[in-house]
């Protein structure tokens, strides 16, 4: 495998938090978008940075910027994940993910 060729799926997943007959809040999902891109490594300056900001990136991935369709979940190997910065360089989109806890079966409308 080469170090700049697509080597991770995630699917972009648009949620709607939307209250149930009763007032509970429900996810449901609006649209889904499957894409491939390239896994990068959280460097150490991203690392120190998120410490002291409190929020832990978990994922980061690059991907053609024409692909990224807004999203700010998305699905990387079963777990749910919040779309917590991005950085457009050229033709490329970095996003950077922080997992969260939502279940797959948490989401309304979810087959998969």
């Amino acid at each position: 495998m080469f170090p700049s060729s697509p080597n991770i799926k995630l699917t972009f997943l648009k949620l709607a938090n939307t209250p149930d007959s009763i007032g509970n809040r429900t996810l449901i999902l609006t649209s889904s978008k499957e894409v491939i891109g390239i896994n990068l490594s959280v460097t150490s300056k991203e690392y120190y940075e998120s410490k002291k900001t409190d929020i832990r990136i978990d994922v980061a991935v690059k991907i053609q910027s024409f692909l990224y369709d807004g999203s700010r979940h998305a699905l990387i190997d079963s777990k749910v994940y919040k779309l917590e910065r991005n950085y457009i360089s050229g033709q490329f989109i970095e996003l950077y993910f922080v997992e969260t806890k939502i279940k797959k079966g948490d989401i309304d409308g979810f087959i998969g």
